[in-house]
């Protein structure tokens, strides 16, 4: 397909010298593959940037061939994913000229600043003073845009940083290794660049003098908060000036908004979630680990958390396998062929209730230690059982001795490694415990040459004999306890008990355990023990656990997603759309599911939606109330909505934070907006809170979809609650800024969406094809481009749907369908096929993209519409002029005016035959020939008279 190939070959450089992040999830900072939403490594080829993902990632080039290559950029997804990362300022076609301005930038922030680094010994915030840097696993903490009178702010929020990581498993199990230093370095303004920025121009404007140039909307990607070039390259000097022995650097960015990214540098902000997202991004940068939510193909590759194989067997994880949720789980948002090691790590969403996966654990444990000269003993019994036995088992081979980038295991080390078991009262055990029970064990290193002496305690369970053989299947919410499968190995009459422990998930800071021998129905992670006891003596004969999950019903409205085309991918032009009920209970879900049909209905027949159908997901979640309706007091129900006196919708901090749960972690990191639908007549108003997300609570009615699709509509246009455009001037404005919203570059790839009104026009069969190429139109930034064709290809109507692709085009009346491809006659920096444009004196390159519109043929005596005009009165090019050359490089741009009848027109001409293209030389042959034609039938009668 040509999105794999087009990736393959456009990001193998990077992948093959860094790591592509998230992300994974968006979608480069440190030294593995690049990714539009992780982190990636910062030595790459001139022609592929680096980047990674926070996580709500991504790696990618830019395509024009005389933009300087970031040194790193990564993106990883952060509402619940984990974070973006990348360390490289340049953004789209503005690279070229800020790598420049960022030179002249820098330079002039030194003369500003007298002396950038007023205190020149890095400040030990965590770690032994007693333990030598040179043997020490060593962070080193910069601070960009803070201003000399910010410096106290700097030290505190390194101080919250380095607690917090030290804090999180396996971080926690290196106090006597890590240490890590803040460097104040003092920026002539505060914040960073584009932290308020809605759209890529706002960013570009941004102006903002910081010591390492970071920059929000980097690459294309708001969140992606990345430093300069430039900025990277000073991380870099500063820490061989300051503090050598430093393993990697950090940047902590003075802005509240959302982002960061991985790799070389690891960047974060000062975001109420950042603390999760350097954890996230700190993974990447550190232990080169994958984003475990797909953050784009060009991210794909084989990493310690992600791979192509999917048996079990032969997984690099496998000995984990069954560990803690560990398994090999598909990819999803175009990751199909890729697998992941959990569902719920860290590398995939934020949050405490998100640890790393045993996967990832042990990678970022193997990192410390050959980053470090300190020795370390692990037990690791990966998902290793043990049963009660006539003999025990011998632990030695689960202990793990670590130095620097030595490794061995304790069945190795002979009488050097001593092993002394006691039971839970603490007494020794002699020889090897056989009998089921929990025990410790205390193990001591004796130290040779390679290894210095070290001890380690670590604790087990001896189950009873394994007599039961137990499956529980994950399941979807339907009310209903999971199903309990299991056989007993017992010759005598026995019974069995189950006994549940879990934890169900709210927000991504808001979690309830449970805890019960009643099996739970509601969306959560459980683990059930089943205890089998002989029912003579009530011994207990056996016990067996397992993991399983209950996830929440979701289903699939409308999914525009295709690997076929670069940009139809929800970190790219698709918006992601989440529909949920507040106030439904368990018997009322069908008529949440019916209503929220209703308002895709709606949304897909009211414009603007109704014109960018094509590049807009839907899906509904269901959230179970246990009461029906809402109160103007807090009723039981699952998001605890009220309403106020005026009957508007009254929501909390806690049920902002659910609805983004839903959209985030049950649809896609990437969403969009989750419209909270409520099932309750009382309520007249609906409102709306904007945060990473959008969040809509409205009514169940036709004014609740009118106020959803208005605020929507706000949302995508940066326009506050209740605004109505009334002018034709505000009209035509707020499309550009709806069209700018569908737009989205990374890195050099132009993703333009192609749109077509053709349903709005009038056709009526006069026994010829009627091309509909010329009412497709391809916008950049909110403006149209000319100079384009594209390959056109019709399809027959089938109750609405799509039906079968037609060998012609369409002539006689009915319904059809058209699908718009943008034609390659290009070929980007990466040599791959490409549309290059001119927009405002800039060059923008085009990949593959694809428009639909549906149309409709009248027949030419319609007796309901005598008076319709014939195809040709309603000319697409009246106000809107076709491109008479296709091969004409003078490209031009309109600002498109919503109120003008061609808006649904395009400005340039296509095939006439359906699969092909439109090449103007065959309607200038066409038209000479009918002259020709013409000229000799005058000559004729006149020769005949």
């Amino acid at each position: 397909m040509f999105r794999k190939s087009y990736w393959k070959k456009r990001f193998a450089p990077v992948l093959a010298g860094a790591l592509v992040i998230s992300s994974l999830l968006v979608p480069p900072g440190h030294a593995f593959a690049a990714d539009p939403v992780t982190s990636e490594e910062q030595t790459v080829s001139p022609e592929t940037p680096e980047v990674k993902d926070v996580t709500d990632s991504t790696d990618a080039a830019t395509t024009d061939a005389n933009l300087t290559t970031p040194d790193s950029v990564s993106d990883s997804v952060a509402d619940s994913v984990a974070g973006t990362s990348a360390t490289d300022a340049s953004s789209g076609k503005e690279a070229a000229k800020q790598d420049v301005k960022e030179t002249k930038e820098v330079k002039a922030a030194d003369d500003a600043v007298t002396d950038p680094i007023p205190d020149k010994t890095p400040h030990l915030v965590y770690g032994d003073k007693s333990l030598a840097d040179e043997d020490a696993f060593v962070l080193l903490i910069f601070g960009d845009g803070f201003t000399a009178s910010e410096q106290d702010s700097f030290y505190t929020n390194a101080q919250n940083t380095a607690d917090y990581l030290m804090d999180t498993s396996p971080w926690d199990e290196f106090k006597d290794t890590i240490k890590i230093y803040a460097l104040g370095v003092v920026s002539n303004e505060s914040g960073a660049k584009a932290d308020t920025a809605i759209n890529q121009e706002q960013a570009n404007a941004d102006t903002r003098d910081t010591y390492f140039g970071s920059s929000f909307w980097s690459g294309g990607m708001q969140r992606l908060l990345t430093i300069s070039s430039d900025g990277s390259k000073k991380a870099k000097q500063l820490s061989d000036q300051y503090l050598p022995a430093a393993d990697f650097n950090v940047v902590i960015v003075n802005a509240t908004t959302y982002g960061g990214s991985g790799g070389s540098v690891c960047v974060a902000s000062l975001n109420n979630e950042s603390l999760e997202m350097m954890l996230h991004e700190l993974g990447h940068t550190t232990a080169k680990l994958s984003d475990e939510y797909f953050a784009g193909a060009s991210y794909a590759a084989e990493m310690p958390n992600m791979t192509a194989e999917s048996d079990p067997a032969k997984v690099r994880w496998s000995r984990f396998i069954g560990k803690n949720g560990v398994g090999v789980y598909e990819y999803d948002n175009g990751g199909n062929g890729w697998y992941r090691p959990h569902q719920n790590c860290k590398m995939r969403f934020l949050g405490k209730q998100y640890a790393f996966c045993e996967v990832c654990k042990e990678q970022i444990r193997k990192t410390f230690c050959q980053d470090s000269n300190v020795t370390k003993l692990f037990f690791q019994p990966y998902a290793d059982m043990f049963y009660e036995s006539d003999t025990g088992k011998d632990m030695r081979e689960y202990f793990i001795l670590r130095r620097g980038k030595n490794e061995i295991t304790g069945d190795k080390l002979g009488d050097a490694l001593t092993l002394t078991y006691k039971d839970a009262d603490g007494n020794v055990v002699s020889g090897i415990p056989n009998k089921a029970g929990t025990y410790t064990i205390e193990a001591t290193f004796a130290g040779d040459s390679t290894y210095e002496k070290c001890s380690q305690t670590a604790a087990y369970t001896i189950e009873l004999p394994d007599l039961i053989t137990l499956d529980v299947p994950s399941k979807v919410y339907d009310g209903k306890p999971a199903d309990l499968n299991y056989t007993v190995n017992y010759d005598k009459d026995y019974t069995v008990k189950a006994h549940y422990k879990g934890t169900v998930p709210y927000a991504a800071e808001i979690t309830y355990n449970y805890d019960s021998d009643d099996a739970p129905i509601t969306p959560g992670r459980y683990k059930v023990t089943l205890t089998a006891y002989d029912k003579a003596t009530g011994t207990a004969i056996s016990s067996k656990t397992k993991d399983f999950e209950i996830t929440f019903k979701s289903t699939t409205l409308q999914n525009n997603d295709t690997a076929d085309y670069p940009g139809a991918m929800p970190y790219y032009n698709n918006k992601t759309i989440v529909f949920s009920g507040e106030g439904y209970t368990a018997g009322e879900q069908s008529q949440f599911e019916d209503v929220a049909k209703d308002f895709v209905k709606y949304f897909r027949s009211t414009e603007p939606f109704k014109e960018a159908d094509t590049y807009f997901n839907y899906h509904t979640v269901e959230t179970v109330s246990n009461e029906s309706g809402i109160g103007q007091k807090a009723k039981d129900t699952y998001y605890k909505l009220t309403y106020d006196k005026n009957g508007k919708i009254v929501p909390t901090d806690e049920s902002t934070a659910g609805a983004m749960y839903i959209g985030n972690n049950v649809i896609t990191s990437y969403y969009k907006a989750n419209i909270v639908i409520v099932n309750d007549k009382n309520v007249k108003t609906g409102t709306t809170f904007k945060n990473k997300r959008f969040t809509i609570y409205t009514t169940a009615d036709e004014a609740g979809m009118q106020f959803a699709a208005n605020e929507l509509r706000n949302y995508f246009t940066n326009h506050e609650e209740g605004y109505t455009p009334s002018t034709d001037a505000e009209k035509d404005a707020e499309r550009i800024e709806f069209l700018k919203a569908l737009y989205y570059t990374w890195y050099g790839s132009d993703y333009a969406p192609v749109l077509s009104r053709a349903y709005d026009e009038t056709f009526t069969e006069n026994g010829s094809p009627i091309d509909l190429a010329p009412y497709f139109h391809t916008y950049v930034l909110g403006k149209e481009v000319e100079g384009v064709a594209y390959k056109m290809t019709y399809y027959a109507d089938d109750n609405g749907a799509v039906g079968e692709e037609l060998s012609e085009v369409p002539s006689k009346a009915g319904t059809y369908h058209a699908k718009a491809e943008l034609v390659m006659d290009d070929v980007s920096a990466y040599g791959e096929p490409c549309k290059k444009v001119t927009l405002d004196g800039e060059t923008y390159s085009l990949p593959l993209a694809r428009g639909w519109t549906t149309y409709t043929i009248q027949a030419k005596d319609d007796p309901e519409n005598p008076d319709k005009p014939d195809p040709g009165s309603n000319n697409p090019g009246q106000n809107l002029k076709p491109n008479q050359n296709l091969n004409n490089n003078k490209n031009t741009t309109k600002n498109i005016n919503i109120n003008k009848s061609t808006n649904g027109k395009a400005s340039n001409k296509a095939a006439a035959r359906t699969g092909d293209q439109s090449p103007v030389w065959m309607y200038t042959l066409l038209s000479l020939a009918a002259l020709a034609v013409i000229a000799a039938v005058i000559c004729k009668r006149r020769f005949r008279r």
